[in-house]
């Protein structure tokens, strides 16, 4: 409780010294620009000859941090013996040994009591330590430190590209050398464009559109690399680096956050959601769905990582099935053997949630895998989503977590059902796909030699790639609601496939919920897509973001603190799936209404911050009324009567011109 409070009492002070009027002063900006700098090239020896002598000793004197602890005890000790991990090897969080020396640097930059102090370990770190085990304390700190989680991390794509773009592109980028580009007039696939090209146009808070953009970007050259065709048919989302990078962000939220009831559903909640909307892709794509199975050999483009290998295909297989055993067991015979040797009684209480905690971990932080010779993508936080074999192992993984929570937590749902209360209509705009192109900041792939000159860091020009993704334009959803009395009410929306009458099986995709209030009489409620929740929009670039605080530090600019997305958000422009191309894409709206009982909490976790709980609108579970096994709508008295309403829609697929 000591550390807590001095931490929280150093918190205001730097929030108190740094932050005015949402404007970061030059206190803030010194530590933004140190930031992006510090992490450019992370892979490649520091040049800053400044922060290399600055690095040369980690701090070590105790007094300098709120609590020196075993794992900083244990990490100095690996260090002066040589056994940490290599700055050329492959670094994995999953592996046991990478995530203690990764425990043991983020609390040598977590506990420290001053920003002086944290500023010389971190420059020790960039020099002597392994990057992937740097970025990944950094990482933390940022996220979980309140006085540091305004400062804005470079997107995890644009600080490893190499993990994110297949291996054509990442050697092109590597060989580019920008004087011999200028002296061969430019004759090559890398063009330079002017800065009205750069895509997307519309950032959050209009951001290229402005005066300040060009006097930032004034000294920048912008190159641009042509982009690669896609062919496999899923990988405008699997490929897609939003949809990989917010998995990647939501687990580093997560990691040594404290355990809790309301955070584990909350994880399984979102993975449910990744799963029904991956399944809704391969429904639009006319692939099998409902029942998914392991792909071999699936990924066609070369890339850095390979596909997992039959032993890691051994080894999860065999602790699923060893799950679902557990969970088989435990259910049947109502008891459950804990790891430390006793046996509890699972309808005592609420021990039903000791067995769940202990069957479905959700911090990857305690899942340990064994090593394996070379990078897969299953096995990586970063590139895990691009495996379509991780869909497969969710759905087995999430088929025993409800069959768990349905045995032991039975909930009275009728309860929340709104009485004198009927959705009479939903109007919904036209619901239409493209392909928008857009340019990817591939800057931190380039050799570091181009970025010093007499030995001053300098940012001459961005290489950026050109890429197609999945987008959708703007729609609205009305809704028309009759009823008898005034009452408070919650809507959810889901997307489901044009099946009628069979739900099981099928995925349900949650687009939006949202808390009104219902009014005697005739109700009409509008819902635009931008409105929905937990979503995002396009972030400033790694280059403009760095150009944007050198023109702070000129006071040509006042930076503002909300310059960059929220990393746990997801993407707004995938909630739908490609639509079809002159045969629209036939799927269903579902809108369910239920009351709302006054136990809303709002929480941080689109910051990746989890330290205050998890948003949610009741004390229904998050993935309601989808969190157990549904046999047939007419059934279930959740999807069926006034309170729902059943919507057929089409989703039209466009094509945009480059």
């Amino acid at each position: 409780m000591r550390f807590c409070s001095l931490l929280s009492l150093l918190s205001l002070n730097i929030y108190l010294e740094v932050f005015a009027n949402g404007k970061g002063n030059r206190y803030f900006l010194e530590k933004q620009r140190f930031l992006l700098e510090i992490l450019h090239h992370v892979d490649e020896p520091l040049m800053n000859e400044q922060w290399r002598l600055l690095g040369q000793q980690l701090v070590t004197d105790k007094e300098q941090y709120v609590v020196y602890n075993d794992h900083m005890v244990e990490f100095y000790k690996d260090f002066a013996l040589g056994k940490l991990l290599p700055r050329n090897k492959y670094y994995n969080p999953l592996y046991a040994d990478h995530y203690q020396q990764t425990l043991g640097l983020y609390h040598f930059f977590y506990n420290t009591r001053d920003w002086y102090t944290l500023w010389q370990n971190i420059c020790w770190a960039r020099v002597h330590i392994n990057p992937g085990v740097f970025v990944q304390a950094l990482t933390q700190v940022i996220f979980k430190r309140e006085d540091y989680q305004a400062l804005i991390m470079a997107k995890i794509y644009e600080l490893w590209p190499e993990a994110y773009h297949d291996d054509v592109t990442i050697g092109k980028a590597r060989k580019f050398n920008f004087a011999n580009w200028i002296r061969y007039d430019n004759i090559s696939d890398i063009e330079e464009v002017h800065p009205q090209k750069l895509e997307p146009l519309s950032l959050e808070g209009d951001l290229r559109n402005s005066l300040e953009w060009f006097q930032a970007m004034a000294d920048v050259n912008i190159l641009r690399m042509r982009h690669q065709k896609v062919g496999h048919r899923l990988q405008h989302l699997l490929g897609d680096i939003g949809w990989q990078s917010y998995w990647y962000n939501l687990n580093m939220g997560v990691a040594l956050t404290e355990d809790s009831d309301q955070l584990q559903e909350w994880c399984y909640y979102q993975l449910s959601q990744i799963l029904a909307r991956y399944k809704l892709e391969r429904y639009g794509q006319h692939l099998s769905y409902k029942r998914l199975t392991l792909e071999k050999d699936s990924q066609k483009h070369k890339q850095r990582f390979r596909e997992e290998s039959s032993k890691t295909t051994r080894i999860i297989n065999k602790k699923l099935k060893e799950l679902e055993a557990r969970v088989g067991d435990a259910i049947t015979f109502r008891g459950f053997q804990l790891a430390n040797g006793s046996y509890i009684n699972l309808k005592d209480n609420n021990n039903w949630l000791i067995g769940l905690k202990e069957l479905f971990p959700y911090d990857w932080s305690k899942l340990n895998i064994e090593k394996s010779t070379e990078p897969e993508l299953l096995l990586d936080l970063r590139t895990s989503l691009r495996s379509e074999n991780f869909y497969y192992y969710a759905e087995r993984l999430l088929q025993s977590y409800r069959w768990y929570r349905q045995a032991f937590k039975p909930t009275n749902h009728e309860m929340f059902i709104p009485s004198d209360f009927r959705i009479d209509d939903i109007q919904i705009s036209p619901l239409i796909t493209y392909d928008e192109p857009v340019d990817v900041d591939l800057s931190n792939i380039l050799h570091a030699k181009h970025f010093y000159l007499a030995g001053q860091f300098v940012w001459p020009f961005t290489l950026q790639q050109r890429q197609l993704r999945l987008q959708h334009r703007d729609f609205t959803y009305k809704l028309q609601i009759s009823s008898n009395k005034t009452q408070s009410t919650i809507f959810r929306t889901f997307l489901t496939t044009a099946e009628h009458g069979k739900i099981f099986g099928e995925p349900f995709y949650q687009l939006d919920s949202f808390l009104t209030v219902i009014y005697p009489g005739v109700n009409r409620i509008s819902r635009p897509s931008k409105d929905f929740r937990g979503l995002t929009g396009d972030h400033i670039s790694y280059t403009e973001l760095h150009q944007f605080v050198r023109l702070a530090e000129r006071e040509e600019y006042d930076f503002p603190l909300n310059i960059s997305t929220p990393n746990c958000g997801f993407p707004r422009r995938l909630i739908l799936p490609r639509g079809g191309k002159g045969n629209p894409l036939k799927m269903r709206l579902l809108i369910v209404a239920t009351v709302y009982d006054f136990k809303a909490h709002e929480g941080n976790e689109l910051n990746c911050d989890f330290t205050k709980g998890v948003s949610r609108w009741d004390e229904l579970p998050l993935a309601y009324p989808f969190e157990r096994i549904l046999e047939d709508d007419s059934q279930a008295v959740e999807i069926s009567g006034d309170h729902v309403y059943w919507k057929d829609v089409e989703i039209l697929h466009e094509d945009q011109s480059d």
